[in-house]
């Protein structure tokens, strides 16, 4: 590759990769929120419908790599800014955290909001609530559980010297605190604050519930919007406890895929928006390309965007060749040889294709279809899950259930070539084919 190309997209006139799985931003990015997203109008519709109603705690859910996260960011972008006060960031709930954690959390990205936006000044808080919240951020950021802070009662003229009391420190005060900070951001014109909560799939169901009953009362608070982002499960979960489903305020929000016309619309933009000043854009792919993987991933967009990621990063030239549909099925069924096939048994090989199969199982229904030997199949998966080729999904007890990780779907795009018999006696290399391809 020529020296004066940072990164092979410059060779496509883009400033960046297309194919990037990252949220789009509430502030900042390379592409802005407001005309990088796509489609979803419905769902749209009835976040905005929700938010302005005195406060809301709705669940947003949908499989891995769907867009959820986009999606409540888009909304929370599209709210009049100077009537909805929202944190530049989603807040990342950890499985470790108590109530009290939850609470820190939020005033920390409120927090560090004020501090950040420029059409926002800190000025707005009082003195004595800004000291405050900043000694509620160091006990955030430095874990150090000797330091606490009697923040029931404003007023106290908190200094440097004030003797702090780590009993103090509960989840009823913190939401004391809380409400007094969110009265304080209504008084300068916001309406309403909206918060996003991300993290909720990696939670056990025990300690999903465990915090959600701890934060019940918090979740509460007038003219506050909760948002949360979870997986397939968590509505479940959540409906299971009388308690809390009680006090959502509408049914949970369920995210399907993109469609094919919509995906295809949001690389469109994609590519419009990146375009490199100077340079002439090229589309990196034939449309037939996306209809593939589509179909080969049910439309999950994650897995469509990383493949396509890896596609071009293994078929790296000094010209910009465009993917089309047969490159596209020869670079990663190739790449899946390479990584995986080729360092495999065959009897490995069988277990992984019945892995792929099954969508998920266990050893012991593995050992029972191959007619095994349990403890040889715990060997084989054990060498899957070190290849990267497998995960576990889940656990029920001390049975684990495997699942195969998306690029192994790889291997089943050899299915779709069609190659004549000279290919099938010596196949064609990838690096050969596209020096093939650029000789035209």
């Amino acid at each position: 590759m020529n020296e004066e190309y940072t990164n092979i997209w410059e060779l496509y006139g883009l400033k960046t990769n297309p194919f990037f799985t990252e949220p789009l931003l509430l502030f900042g990015g390379d592409i802005d929120l407001r005309v990088g997203f796509v489609g979803r109008e419905e769902e749209v519709k009835r976040l905005r419908n929700i938010f302005g109603s005195g406060g809301s705690r709705i669940i947003v859910y949908g499989d891995v790599g769907v867009g959820k996260t986009t999606l409540v960011n888009y909304v929370r972008a599209i709210m009049p800014s100077n009537t909805f006060f929202t944190p530049l960031k989603e807040i990342a709930v950890q499985p470790e955290w108590n109530g009290g954690d939850f609470i820190l959390n939020t005033l920390a990205s409120i927090y560090y909001t004020i501090k950040r936006r420029s059409d926002l000044s800190k000025a707005f808080l009082s003195s004595e609530l800004i000291k405050k919240l900043e000694l509620l951020i160091d006990i955030v950021e430095r874990k150090d559980r000797n330091i606490s802070l009697n923040i029931g009662v404003v007023g106290g003229g908190v200094g440097s010297t004030t003797t702090i009391n780590l009993p103090n420190l509960t989840i009823h005060s913190l939401q004391i605190f809380f409400e007094q900070i969110v009265e304080e951001i209504k008084k300068v014109g916001f309406k309403e604050i909206i918060l996003h909560y991300n993290n909720l799939d990696i939670f056990e169901t025990q300690n999903l519930q465990k915090i959600f009953n701890s934060i019940r009362d918090f979740i509460q608070t007038k003219d506050v919007n909760f948002i949360f982002i979870g997986d397939l499960a968590v509505p479940q979960v959540i409906n299971q406890m009388k308690r809390v489903s009680s006090i959502m305020s509408d049914s949970s929000i369920f995210i399907e895929n993109l469609s094919l016309n919509n995906l295809k619309k949001l690389l469109d933009t994609r590519i419009n928006h990146l375009s490199a000043s100077g340079l002439v854009s090229v589309k990196p792919y034939e449309d037939e390309v996306i209809s593939k993987l589509y179909t080969l991933y049910d439309g999950n967009l994650r897995f469509i965007l990383n493949s396509l990621s890896t596609a071009f990063n293994e078929m790296v030239v000094d010209t910009p060749l465009i993917l089309n549909s047969e490159l596209l099925m020869r670079v990663l069924s190739e790449t899946s040889r390479r990584r995986w096939l080729n360092k495999l048994t065959d009897l490995e090989k069988e277990v992984l294709f019945f892995i792929l199969d099954e969508g998920e199982t266990t050893n012991k229904k593995i050992a029972t279809n191959l007619i095994k030997q349990k403890q040889n199949i715990s060997k084989i998966t054990n060498k899957l899950l070190q290849l990267n080729a497998i995960k576990i999904k889940k656990m029920e007890g001390k049975e684990k259930f495997f699942s195969v990780v998306h690029s192994i779907k790889w291997i089943l795009l050899d299915k779709d070539l069609k190659p004549n018999k000279k290919q099938k006696e010596q196949p064609m290399s990838i690096e050969k084919e596209i020096q093939q391809v650029l000789k035209f």
